[in-house]
């Protein structure tokens, strides 16, 4: 009699993993913005991302200057990518990252956004209202002043620069609340109600980016 033959076994597909995303992040804020994402940035463990800031001699900081900023370094990068022949050299997302505040560049700055690819996110009356969300509900209309005192009650000696103990692993409390407050701000180009902001969609992109990618 002849031996038994195990039946062959079948081999699984290995997962396979791709690079993760490099994303692009320019800022309105030179301190408090570029502070906050790199801090997301190091809570997730996201090294591809680059954040940026925004310094236009001449013409302040405003929305449109942003964009134009993100665009242009963008578009450096996809020139570096193609010079170099290393396609890792260019960003795969552009993002920038404005308050609403008086600007009068705003509407422009959507505009150009739209038409160039760049993901803006808007915060309404200012980009502390985000940070703010990590700590309490808030949906009445605010002014900047007043998210900026709400906001040194729950940080002590704040002057714009974050503790380094800040609460990057509360940004799902902050997306709800945020969510709450305007239903619709759910999209980049966009302005929402005061308050609102729909930053954290860069936080998940920036979460996702840290996890790579895996396929099977």
């Amino acid at each position: 009699m002849s031996p038994r033959r195990s039946p062959p076994r079948l081999e699984r597909p290995s997962a396979r993993r791709y690079p993760k995303k490099r994303i692009l992040v320019i800022c309105e804020g030179v301190v408090t913005e570029v502070q906050y994402f790199n801090g997301v940035k190091d809570h997730f463990k996201a090294v591809p991302v680059d954040v940026g800031r925004c310094d236009v001699d001449g013409c302040g900081k405003d929305p449109l200057s942003v964009v134009k900023e993100a665009v242009r370094r963008r578009d450096k990068a996809r020139g570096d990518a193609r010079l170099h022949r290393d396609a890792f050299l260019a960003y795969d997302e552009t993002w920038a990252v404005v308050d609403v505040d008086d600007h009068a560049s705003l509407s422009e700055a959507i505009r150009a956004a739209h038409a160039n690819g760049v993901k803006l996110l808007i915060s309404r009356p200012c980009f502390e209202i985000w940070l703010l969300w990590h700590f309490q509900d808030c949906l009445a209309a605010l002014t900047t002043r007043d998210v900026q005192r709400k906001l040194a009650a729950r940080l002590p000696n704040y002057d714009k620069h974050l503790p380094a103990a800040f609460p990057y692993h509360d940004h799902l409390r902050a997306e709800r609340r945020a969510q709450l407050a305007d239903p619709d701000h759910m999209t980049p180009n966009r302005k929402g109600r005061n308050p609102s902001t729909n930053v954290w969609l860069l936080v998940t992109g920036i979460a996702q980016s840290g996890k790579g990618g895996i396929r099977q």
